[in-house]
């Protein structure tokens, strides 16, 4: 077994109280189809009852796992498909826009060709909130959340992209919102996506322990 599957065979689980459980299940780097191919094994393990998917970030920003918006939408169309076929409900997530100076310090202008990067991450929204939208699905508007709060500065970005601790408690509190203020016994959050559900910028990259400043931690601690 690689290292890789060995992570996500251990994929951490804090247990908020004897009966409900928030579980972080990102992995670094992963666009929509590699999440897409990995849910199913997910859903099986973990019966969630709620899933928050929080996805496109790769597939607009990394030009070694681009995808064209299109795709993300079919990706992201069979994901929330599937987790309501499982009798989870699904929140959706929007990918805020990053600092584009820090952003292009680790990738080059002509890697994005015609389509400069906030214009991928304005239509993968758009996907998004279709497919949220299609489906009856709750939406976290944390784009919009993070610009009013000053967007990806130093204080809440550690890289541009990534978040702080600041920054995750922000993405933590919206999601928040987005689940019942009473939640019932034996409740399961799936928290599905890439590194920014992982926690990259306050966890160091294939780390088998969670810290507590990642989002699915910190939505743990306003659960208490």
């Amino acid at each position: 077994m690689n290292f890789r599957c060995f992570l996500l065979s251990l994929v951490f689980v804090v247990q908020v109280s004897a009966q409900v459980r928030v579980i972080n299940d990102g992995f670094p780097g992963e666009n929509t189809a590699e999440l897409d191919t990995r849910l199913d094994e997910a859903l099986h393990q973990f019966k969630p009852d709620y899933v928050v998917l929080f996805a496109g970030a790769n597939d607009a920003l990394n030009e070694k796992k681009f995808l064209s918006a299109s795709d993300s939408g079919t990706h992201l169309r069979g994901m929330v498909d599937r987790i309501k076929r499982s009798r989870a409900q699904v929140i959706m997530v929007t990918v805020h826009d990053p600092d584009l100076t820090r952003l292009m310090t680790r990738h080059k202008p002509d890697a994005y060709g015609d389509t400069p990067p906030l214009q991928r991450l304005a239509l993968i929204n758009e996907q998004i909130r279709r497919v949220a939208q299609l489906a009856h699905a709750p939406v976290v508007p944390f784009a919009m959340v993070l610009q009013k709060a000053g967007g990806t500065n130093a204080e809440l970005s550690t890289d541009g992209v990534h978040l702080t601790a600041k920054g995750y408690g922000l993405l933590a509190v919206a999601v928040r919102a987005q689940l019942p203020t009473n939640l019932p016994g034996n409740t399961t959050i799936l928290c599905f996506g890439d590194s920014l559900t992982y926690g990259i910028g306050v966890r160091p990259a294939n780390s088998l322990s969670e810290t507590a400043e990642t989002y699915p931690a910190q939505l743990r601690m306003l659960l208490k």
